[in-house]
């Protein structure tokens, strides 16, 4: 069969599982021959300055390899996380190609809000806002994952008039076994609260922490694991859990993680109830976090405040167990689900089936296929 057409992939394809799963549908649709290099591919494994020097040649010869392809392309793709270099959007734009981007962060909110690591007012934060707007400008197609994110970030770009070149598409996560809901199930007397992530402050942590005081006042027999990923940036935390007395109840660990499916296992036999996200900053009351749709994709009861991007898509008391951000609340809340066992049971499978319908391959692959066959720039 004669290929239709040539899908030139730009980004890491790794760092998410949605672009695995287009990787995979491209690879085996007879429709579209696809073109992805692999970013990691040409790095080098040591400090030798000759190996350095000639993975930098070889790097530049690949990437005007690559712009050949990119002018033989019918698609170009911008894979979440990632955008096009210079180059890449003069040729696209002069050759008229058609551009499907997957906005899925701002890179002037990652380093000015969350990560605080850029000076709102300095130039290298001007920058990234170019290459926020660079990257709506030269679409013809824009993902967002749901409405709010989608105007939070538009709105963000100064971009609002770009939203009809815009399509929906959730977020999707792989399918996990199933969790044991050991407390849920009368197979333990201790509750096994869990929240995993970055240590940032949209996560609101350190109220996950202060409601665990009041759960511990409230005679619970209870742990609350925190799964991170920089022991450093969980110092602060590691503090609070000290000054609250809590270290017989919370715990920090910085070894686990999906990649190595530790962290799968670990929730599998043991949480009994994931935490959702509850920062104070608009970016962290509009967002969906992964946390939820990955614990969803468990079978996990998951309590969170309330978003603007969760309340598309969940129903509080079946799905999803909303509450208000502050520390006194969260507590009252684990309480009473934890005094509700069927409750939690038909939270989870509620949440469960969701994933299914919305947040699974399945459903990312029946949304994203009408976007690539259409041929309108």
């Amino acid at each position: 069969m004669r290929v239709k057409k040539r899908v030139y992939l730009v980004g890491n394809a790794f760092g998410s599982y949605r672009s695995r799963a287009l990787l995979e549908y491209l690879m085996a649709s007879p429709k579209y021959a696809m073109h992805y290099t692999d970013p990691r591919f040409l790095t080098a494994k040591n400090t030798r300055l000759f190996q350095r020097i000639a993975f930098k040649g070889l790097g530049i010869f690949e990437r005007v390899i690559n712009l050949y392809k990119l002018v033989l392309s019918d698609i170009v793709y911008i894979l979440p996380m990632s955008h096009l270099n210079a180059v890449e959007i003069f040729l696209a734009k002069k050759l008229k190609k058609r551009v499907i981007g997957e906005f899925y962060i701002s890179m002037f909110d990652t380093y000015v809000n969350d990560r605080r690591t850029v000076s709102k007012d300095s130039p290298r934060a001007k920058k990234l806002t170019k290459l926020d707007q660079n990257f709506i400008d030269v679409c013809h197609q824009i993902i967002f994952l749901n409405a709010s994110e989608r105007e939070y970030y538009l709105t963000l770009a100064s971009r609002e008039d770009a939203k009809d070149k815009t399509a929906l598409i959730p977020l999707a996560t792989n399918p996990k076994q199933r969790v044991t809901l050991s407390f849920a199930n009368d197979k333990t007397n201790t509750l096994t609260l869990c929240w995993w992530g970055t240590f940032i402050p949209l996560h609101g942590l350190e109220k996950i922490l202060e409601a665990a005081k009041y759960i511990k006042a409230a005679d619970i027999d209870f742990k609350l694991y925190l799964f991170g990923t920089s022991e450093e940036k969980s110092l602060p935390y590691k503090k609070q859990i000290e000054d609250l007395g809590l270290q017989e109840y919370v715990f920090i660990d910085n070894t686990k993680n999906f990649a190595d499916k530790s962290l799968d296992q670990f929730l599998i036999e043991h949480c009994d109830i994931a935490f959702g996200n509850f920062g104070d900053s608009v970016k962290a009351k509009t967002v969906m976090v992964n946390k939820v749709v990955e614990s969803v994709s468990m079978g996990l009861p998951v309590i969170s405040q309330q978003t603007s991007a969760l309340a598309e898509y969940f129903e509080d008391g079946k799905s999803i167990a909303f509450c208000e951000s502050e520390p006194e609340k969260i507590a009252k809340k684990v309480i009473a689900l934890s005094k509700d066992k069927a409750k939690m049971k038909s939270m989870a499978e509620s949440g469960f089936q969701l994933y299914k319908t919305r947040f699974s391959k399945e459903a990312y692959l029946q949304d994203i296929i009408p976007v690539l066959e259409n041929t309108t720039n």
